[in-house]
């Protein structure tokens, strides 16, 4: 089994057609399993809800059935208010420490927010922002 992570942005991209989704979609091809924060179902529903299309939320919940949803337990709150750096918005340290916390289960960590991937990186781990030229 190959496990990839999915941060929210990568998620939106998933029911949101932007630059960097057919590069998402071509290396998501090769992992049979998405992961991600169970905050990215609020995160996806409420990107969805904001731009008023019914048929993103549509998208969103396609897209959220396919993503083994991670409960934020209680080391993952602990970990996510400890220091990373560079210093992390609270939704980007509940991503970062996720990913921290399932280790060896993931193969893959797919963010697009530019902080969230520096910080995952001064942690040991490689992040991809396929498609994005300036990350």
């Amino acid at each position: 089994m190959t496990a990839a992570y999915l941060d929210a942005s990568a998620v939106v991209k998933l029911f949101k057609l932007e630059m960097e989704t057919p590069s998402l979609v071509a290396e998501l091809s090769s992992h049979s399993t998405w992961v991600s924060s169970e905050l990215v179902a609020i995160e996806a529903r409420g990107t969805a809800r904001r731009l008023g299309n019914a048929d993103l939320s549509a998208g969103a919940e396609e897209v959220l059935n396919k993503i083994e949803l991670i409960e934020m337990t209680r080391s993952i709150r602990q970990r996510a208010g400890e220091a990373f750096f560079p210093p992390l918005r609270a939704l980007d340290a509940v991503h970062a420490s996720t990913v921290l916390a399932l280790g060896d289960r993931i193969d893959a960590i797919f963010v697009y927010d530019h902080d969230l991937r520096r910080a995952v990186a001064g942690e040991g781990l490689a992040a991809a922002s396929p498609g994005h030229p300036a990350i």
